[in-house]
């Protein structure tokens, strides 16, 4: 995996761990701890900063295996015609793609770890950036009719780096990080075509 996919990913997975350690610990300021296995988004009902995910899908065939999630034929569409590479790095089930000889790179994250530590869902990145674990948190154009944020450490899309998570039930999320690109327009392109092509695929599950 090329250096810029790898340290991109590296900081995404440590900003959904993060979340979740937060969660568990309760070590943030002002931050009420919620029991592992609920909702985060149940500790925010009214929050008009969440969106509600109306037909939530069910990503749980993919916890084993998150590569499964992105068809060999989408990514070959995105530019990547060899297989992701699996990541157990983190408790978050992940998969990367790259171009070989190339810094162009895509890696999925399934955050079903912070689901079951009750941090999950667009609620959980909303509470890490209210608690200012996350610097940048943006509504993000909505993706075959579920919502999506734009988020990280910093705003990263002017320099081609595109982190966008999907909420795909009220208390779970999958991020699309696309990365070494020349803009925006590509990067948050190819990070929206990659979370289409997911949809698709746990719609057929």
């Amino acid at each position: 995996m090329p250096n810029v996919l790898r340290n991109r990913a590296a900081v995404a997975a440590l900003v959904l761990v993060s979340v979740a350690v937060a969660g568990c610990t309760g070590e943030t300021p002002g931050t009420a701890a919620p029991t592992p296995g609920t909702s985060a988004s149940s500790a925010a009902p009214d929050d008009p900063n969440v969106p509600k995910v109306a037909n939530p899908l069910d990503a749980s065939a993919f916890v084993g295996d998150a590569c499964k999630l992105l068809p060999a034929a989408a990514a070959a569409e995105l530019g990547f015609a060899e297989p992701g590479e699996a990541s157990n790095d983190t408790s978050n089930p992940a998969c990367s793609w790259h171009i070989r000889g190339k810094a162009d790179g895509l890696q999925l994250i399934l955050g079903s770890g912070n689901r079951e530590k009750g941090m999950g869902g667009i609620a959980g990145l909303r509470k890490a950036k209210d608690s200012g674990q996350l610097r940048f948190l943006e509504p993000g154009p909505d993706v075959d009719g579920y919502p999506t944020v734009y988020y990280g450490l910093q705003d990263r899309r002017a320099r081609g780096n595109c982190d966008l998570a999907v909420g795909i039930a009220d208390d779970l999320t999958f991020s699309a990080h696309a990365g070494g690109y020349d803009n925006e327009q590509e990067s948050c392109g190819n990070a929206q075509k990659a979370a289409s092509a997911v949809i698709k695929t746990l719609k057929g599950a």
